[in-house]
């Protein structure tokens, strides 16, 4: 029974292209009684009939004659576009109110959360200064060591 099924699965396209009875017919699926059909036969029949179809329309097509070829290049400068607001300078006024309508959007941090990040960082301020001090003291005196100073 697997190889029914792979050998209709075979007779099946894999592209994606519409089906219809012309190529039903084709793989002699169209005029063969449903009763006479094996269970593999019907399972083909109606993946091809599911298939969905691709259609073009008469504006599709026209404008995809047109694909590939080049452009000619226009005549004259061409103005380029700016935003509605691209004319004007910003005012400090209305950085002030933009910078303010900003700040109303930010979440701020509650004084417990403020309390917390605030000694996150300074912990690992500390282990960071810990860290370079020894770095810098022990190459320091490896240095020394080497240029016989020590």
């Amino acid at each position: 029974m697997a190889k029914d099924k792979d050998e209709a699965a075979a007779d099946v396209p894999a592209d994606d292209s519409s089906i219809g009875d012309a190529e039903l017919e084709e793989m002699g699926l169209e005029d063969i009684n449903e009763a006479s059909l094996t269970e593999s036969e019907k399972l083909a029949k109606a993946a091809a009939k599911a298939r969905p179809t691709k259609k073009k329309s008469d504006e599709s097509e026209a404008a995809d004659s047109g694909k590939g070829k080049a452009k000619g290049k226009r005549k004259g400068r061409s103005a380029r576009k700016r935003p509605a607001d691209g004319n004007r300078r910003t005012t400090p006024v209305r950085f002030v109110r933009e910078v303010i309508a900003e700040l109303k959007k930010v979440v701020w941090p509650t004084r417990p959360q403020l309390v917390q990040y605030f000694l996150v960082v300074l912990v690992f301020v500390v282990i960071m200064i810990t860290f370079v001090f020894f770095l810098d003291y022990g190459l320091g005196l490896l240095l020394l060591k080497l240029l016989g100073q020590a």
